[in-house]
Parts: structure tokens; sequence; C-alpha cells
């Protein structure tokens, strides 16, 4: 599949996309430009070359991490309040196009990202909560670790980015 990246435009076709759960479609196909206007997320979306249909997408905010939440192998050296991370708020696939990748092509995507984010800002990880077992189980395939509050709250250290990444 020859897809690509790039950011959030009006432009974008997206009243059709289905990933098959409700409250993913419903923000990409309703939310997502007030949460744009309002700068409460980032969004980057996957088209075929030349094309407008979303593929897939991805969302990114700010965030912080309790430092209680965090396991104490990763809690030991750091201060006793909030981490910033970045918050992978959402990462959704349309039906048409799972199974072929893209999951992990937008996931690659948004750790490169933050990772190019954490060279101006202080970034100790990326966070998310998975919206299920399924998602939970594919982030730990990338390396995400569960934090202490919950097990569907993962995070990846921005140090792994980096090494993973170069």
């Amino acid at each position: 599949m020859d897809w690509v990246v790039e950011p959030f435009g009006k432009h974008h076709e997206r009243g059709g996309f289905s990933c098959g759960k409700s409250m993913l479609d419903d923000f990409i196909r309703a939310r997502v430009s007030q949460y744009e206007k309002r700068r409460l997320g980032k969004t980057f979306v996957a088209v075929l070359k030349g094309a407008k249909n979303v593929l897939g997408y991805y969302t990114l905010a700010a965030g912080s991490v309790s430092v209680e939440h965090l396991p104490s192998s990763a809690s030991r050296k750091l201060p006793k309040h909030p981490v910033p991370v970045i918050l992978l708020a959402r990462l959704a696939v349309d039906r048409s196009a799972q199974r072929m990748r893209l999951g992990e092509g937008l996931l690659l995507d948004a750790l490169q990202r933050s990772l190019d984010l954490s060279a101006g800002l202080g970034v100790y990880a990326v966070e998310v909560k998975a919206i299920d077992d399924a998602a939970a189980k594919f982030y730990r395939k990338y390396g995400f670790a569960p934090l202490l509050d919950d097990r569907l709250h993962l995070f990846l250290p921005i140090s792994t980015v980096e090494n993973q990444l170069g």
C-alpha cells in the first residue's frame, strides 16, 4: 500500500471512516476539527498518495503521568512529581486497510514525531491508554509497558524510542 502520513486538514474525506470502534470513528468523523481548532491535540492521517480518504489516523497531545504510577524501575531516579509525556491519544485504521501494517506504520510515525518533539521539549515517555486488551497487546509488542494504575494505561520511555529509532 502506497500511503503517506500528513497533518489533518479539512479537505480530508473522513465521513466513511470505520475502524470498528465507535468512539474512534466518531472522533475522526465529527470531532477532530474542534480539537484542532482548540489545540487540544494534533491529528495526523494516512491517505493513499494523491487521495483524500482517511485510511488511518493518530492524535498526539501533551500530558503528564504521576510518578506513583510508574514502575519502581522507572521512577527510582525521577523527582516525586508528575513527569511530562506525549499522549498518543488515539490510533485507528479503517477496516479497508486493516491487516496491512498501517497501524504499525502510524505508530512508528507517531513515535518518530514524539522523538523529534523531545529534542526541544522535556518529554520522559510516550503514554497511551489502550481502548481494549487487543490494543494493549498491539502496543506491548512495540515495547510499551503497563503503568501501575491500570493494565491498559501504558508507557514507552523516550530513551527507548530513541534507541529503537536512532
